[in-house]
């Protein structure tokens, strides 16, 4: 499954306003999730890579995950950090810069691979991590469309907010 599928399902999820309209949107992308990536989809719908019990945690900073999408990008850290300001969010600033490169980019990312780098980004520990954290991040925005570098932006750095709780996915499932 490509995780474009979800990350335009993470936009419409955003503009909802009803709770209604976030469950039926949710049961759409449920529907078209292959019955093993139900688990891995619904986790990364609350911004997560493993339950809250298993303790797991990206530990990405802002300044690192702006220093990845620099290198993706192709331009400085400094304007990265600018287009954040200008639009409040890093996600945001991730795919306007990506946008702005020459040619567009075809999503081939899948969500086995977006969750197993994440994995990847949250065991990196000790001597070096950061800089496996940074090469991990860069791996994935390569391969992302500047919406899904949005969405992945807003996943490491722990600010993806879609108002979806475990109540609300067990209301979509049915």
């Amino acid at each position: 499954m490509r995780y474009q599928s979800v990350a335009e399902a993470y936009r419409d999820l955003e503009g909802a306003s009803a709770r209604l309209e976030l469950i039926d949107r949710l049961a759409r992308l449920f529907t078209e999730t292959p019955t093993e990536l139900l688990p891995t989809v619904a986790l990364l719908c609350q911004g997560q890579i493993a339950p809250d019990f298993a303790g797991v945690e990206l530990g990405l900073a802002e300044r690192l995950a702006a220093r990845a999408v620099a290198q993706a990008a192709g331009v400085p850290a400094e304007q990265v950090l600018a287009t954040a300001r200008d639009t409040g969010d890093l996600g945001l600033a991730a795919e306007r810069l990506l946008a702005s490169q020459a040619g567009a980019r075809t999503p081939t990312l899948e969500v086995e691979r977006v969750f197993e780098g994440l994995h990847q980004i949250a065991e990196a520990q000790g001597t070096g991590s950061q800089a496996r954290k940074l090469e991990g991040l860069v791996a994935l925005l390569d391969q992302a469309t500047p919406l899904e570098a949005r969405y992945l932006l807003r996943t490491v750095t722990a600010t993806l907010r879609l108002g979806i709780g475990t109540a609300t996915i067990l209301d979509a499932l049915g």
